[in-house]
Parts: structure tokens; C-alpha cells; sequence
């Protein structure tokens, strides 16, 4: 008897544990959610069956929806959930919000843009406050290019769950892409307290503070992300760029080159990196390394900046000691070159050298009292060593600074050209214009 008391009391316990499954699972049922303790495949083959005998069933229906969209099938989801849409008017069992929400995301997915724009807005009209929604709708508008619609609902999304990775993520891209710098540094920043290894939001925290001028911070974060084989080499681009404003050479071309060892790279990133890398090389004085780039540049696209123009250009300087002195030596060697130039530029003259300065890299003047057979007078010689045209403005500048130390004459040399309007200006005045190719008589006298 005591035996089989406890067995009944087994089966009792047994039976209401069975009891218990089965509610709970009409329940998820009803709800049209699955908690995974279900088998799957029982799942389908139920519901299958079901629907086998009532396309509208509207249990069924559910079951499949959900389970597609978990597994992430949206095709089959979309489907199911678009009957669902169709019925819920009309039967009370289905959940307005869901079907709509989901049916948007599944149309998101697919690409059918109106369709997931039309029902993730129902669906927000009946909760506008919740996060998945706006969140949602974000993402929508922010691939229709629609930034100020999609920075909206990412805000509001974040106001509901201030500490979401994606939501933070996504928000800083907006704010970046809409030049909003300052507030998208404080949201990536926050963005990366949840998720410190996110590279591409450190990639747009560091153009962030580019774009806001705080080159420190940025070039940090560039220069840690140069290895990465995803952004490294645009990080490599763009770290070499700030190392090269601020006329750090030596890291620069070491910037480049980690961003040229890069595989794959984008081709207008390749172009690029080597463009600025010869220009780097060009400032060094490397003329031999700058004139490779632009050959190995022209190979791949021939009309890419001004290339060719270089290749042309500095082909002639590397054979000619001189001018490769005057555009491109270091600062003491074109110095000691423009004296050798002004002393001997008036022939039978006696020329003594007053005073010598250089502007920024860019040009040098010598003041220097020149004795000739037929006069004697201070002459301001500017020597430039931009390779373009010079305009009016500098020549109005070289004007100004002749008649502020009295110098009753002024040369102005440079190794490229001068406007019309530059020549229009020292027409009726005491300043002789000397071009490239009478910048290359003189150097020939050098030799």
C-alpha cells in the first residue's frame, strides 16, 4: 500500500507538471512567441499542419513568423507577418504593434524601403515611445539619407536607453555625417564605454576631433588604428596628413608606408597614400623617391592630379643640381644659393648684402646695395619657390616691403610662371620679373 501511495502520488506530480507545460506553452502561443524550450521542428511541422487546414490561422501564423524572424529568414517572415498585417483588424488575438514592427523590420531587410517605412510608422503611432521602434526608424532614415529625420529618432531612442552600444553608434554616425562634431564626440565616446573595441567608432571619434581642429587627440587615435586590416590604411592616410601639417616628416613617411603594406587597399586610398607620400619625400628632399611615387601613380591612373605635370617638372630638376637647390634643398642651402644669385645678378656690379630673411619655407628676401657703372641704389631681391603662377598679390606685398626699407629697385625670381595681371602690376614700376626660364639662364651661370 505504501508503494503504490507513492507512485500515485508520482503520477499526480507527474501530471501536473504536464499540466503546467502545456499552459505555458499556449500561452507563448497566444502571444506568438517561442521561449526555445520548444522543439523546433515539432513547431513547424504543427503549425504547418494547421495552417495546411486554415491558411488563417492565426496561431500558426505566429509560430512560423516569429521563428522565421528569430533565425533571421525574412523572407519567410515578411511573408507570414503580411498575412498577420492583413488580419489584425479584425481579430483581436493578434497584436497591432508586433505585426507591424516586425513586418516593417522584415521589409527593411529585403529592401522594400516604402513598405518597412509604412508599417514601422503604424506601429509608432500606436507606441510612439518605444525604443525599438524609433530605433528602427532610425535606421530607415538614415539609409533613405534622410540625416535630420534619423538623428530624431535616434535621439528619442537614446532617451529611452541612454546606454546602448548600437544606439550611441548610430546616433555619432548621424551626428558626424550632419557635421555635427562637438555633440557626436560626447555619443562615440559614449558609444565605446560599452564597446572600447569598436574600431570604426574610434575611426569617427578621431575625424570628429580633426573636423573640430583638436589634431592631439585624433592623431592618437589614427595612429593606434593604422595595423588594423579594416581602416588601417586610411587611418595610415590620415594620421601621415596631420604628421605632415605639422611638418613632423620622419613620422609621416613612416605613417605612409605602414599604409601602404596594407593588401587590398581602395584604390583611391592607394592613390592617395602615395600622392602624399611623395610630397612628403619632395619636402625632405628625397627627389628620386617623390619622381618613383608619381611614376608608379601615372601607371595606375594617368590623369590623377597633376602627376604627369610632376613627373615632367622634376625630371628636369633631378638633372640639375641648382634647381633642385631652390625648390626643394633645405632652407641654409637655398639661402646660400639666392646670395650667389643676388650677388651676381647685375654684371659689372658691386654687391654687398644687407639683410636676409625667410617667409615660412616659402621665399626668401635679400636686401642688398648694389653699386653699377650708371647707379647706385637698395635693391630687394624676393626669390619664390612655388612651382605655379604667382599672382598680383605677392608682387604687391614684395612692392610694399621695397618702398617701407626705401629700396628704390625690387627682382622678384621664381621658378615657375607669372599672371597677366602680375605682369600688368610692375609695368610702371621699379621691379624686374624673372620666370623659370630665366631663373635657369642664371643657375646655368652658376655652374
Amino acid at each position: 500500500m505504501d508503494v503504490l501511495f507513492y507512485v500515485l502520488i508520482a503520477l499526480a506530480a507527474v501530471g501536473l507538471l504536464i499540466i503546467a507545460a502545456v499552459f505555458v506553452l499556449s500561452s507563448d502561443r497566444s502571444k506568438g512567441r517561442r521561449t526555445g524550450q520548444r522543439d523546433r521542428n515539432l513547431v513547424i511541422r504543427e503549425a504547418s499542419r494547421r495552417l495546411a487546414q486554415d491558411p488563417h490561422d492565426v496561431p500558426a501564423l505566429q509560430d512560423l513568423a516569429w521563428l522565421a524572424f528569430e533565425e533571421q529568414d525574412f523572407a519567410n517572415s515578411y511573408k507570414y507577418y503580411q498575412s498577420l498585417v492583413a488580419m489584425c483588424g479584425a481579430n483581436r488575438q493578434i497584436d497591432e504593434f508586433d505585426v507591424n514592427l516586425r513586418f516593417g523590420q522584415s521589409a527593411a531587410r529585403l529592401g522594400k524601403v516604402e513598405e518597412a517605412h509604412k508599417h514601422l510608422t503604424a506601429a509608432r503611432s500606436l507606441r510612439p515611445d518605444e525604443f525599438e521602434v524609433n530605433f528602427n526608424l532610425g535606421l530607415l532614415e538614415y539609409g533613405r539619407k534622410n540625416l535630420q529625420k534619423a538623428t530624431g529618432y535616434f535621439r528619442i531612442a537614446r532617451s529611452q536607453r541612454p546606454d546602448d552600444a548600437a544606439v550611441n553608434r548610430h546616433l555619432g554616425t548621424c551626428l558626424y555625417s550632419g557635421k555635427a562634431y562637438a555633440e557626436a564626440v560626447g555619443v562615440l565616446q559614449r558609444a565605446l564605454d560599452f564597446e572600447p573595441e569598436d574600431k570604426r567608432v574610434r575611426f569617427l571619434l578621431a575625424k570628429s576631433y580633426f573636423a573640430l581642429r583638436q589634431n592631439d587627440p585624433a592623431l592618437t587615435i589614427f595612429s593606434h588604428l593604422r595595423t588594423d586590416p579594416d581602416i588601417g590604411a586610411i587611418s595610415a592616410l590620415h594620421a601621415g596628413t596631420l604628421n605632415t601639417n605639422a611638418k613632423r616628416f620622419e613620422p609621416a613617411i613612416e605613417d605612409f608606408e605602414v599604409g601602404l603594406r596594407h593588401e587590398n587597399i581602395r584604390q583611391d586610398v592607394l592613390l592617395e597614400l602615395k600622392y602624399r607620400l611623395a610630397e612628403v619625400h619632395l619636402k625632405t628632399g628625397d627627389l628620386a623617391a617623390a619622381i618613383r611615387l608619381w611614376k608608379e601613380i601615372n601607371t595606375l591612373r594617368p590623369d590623377y592630379k597633376d602627376t604627369t605635370e610632376k613627373i615632367n617638372r622634376y625630371q628636369e630638376v633631378s638633372t640639375n643640381r641648382f634647381l633642385k637647390t631652390f625648390l626643394v634643398g633645405g632652407s641654409s642651402d637655398f639661402i646660400a644659393l639666392c646670395r650667389r644669385i643676388a650677388a651676381r645678378y647685375y654684371p659689372n656690379s658691386s654687391t654687398k648684402l644687407v639683410n636676409i630673411s625667410l617667409r615660412k619655407g616659402e621665399y626668401a628676401d635679400i636686401l642688398a646695395h648694389v653699386r653699377t657703372p650708371q647707379w647706385e641704389e637698395q635693391v630687394l631681391f624676393r626669390f619664390v619657390r612655388s612651382k605655379g603662377a604667382i599672382g598680383e598679390l605677392l608682387l604687391r606685398d614684395l612692392y610694399v616691403q621695397a618702398r617701407e626699407i626705401r629700396a628704390a629697385r625690387a627682382v622678384c625670381l621664381a621658378s615657375g610662371t607669372f599672371s597677366e595681371q602680375a605682369r600688368g602690376f610692375v609695368e610702371a614700376r621699379m621691379i624686374d620679373l624673372v620666370d623659370k626660364e630665366g631663373l635657369l639662364k642664371l643657375l646655368k651661370k652658376m655652374g
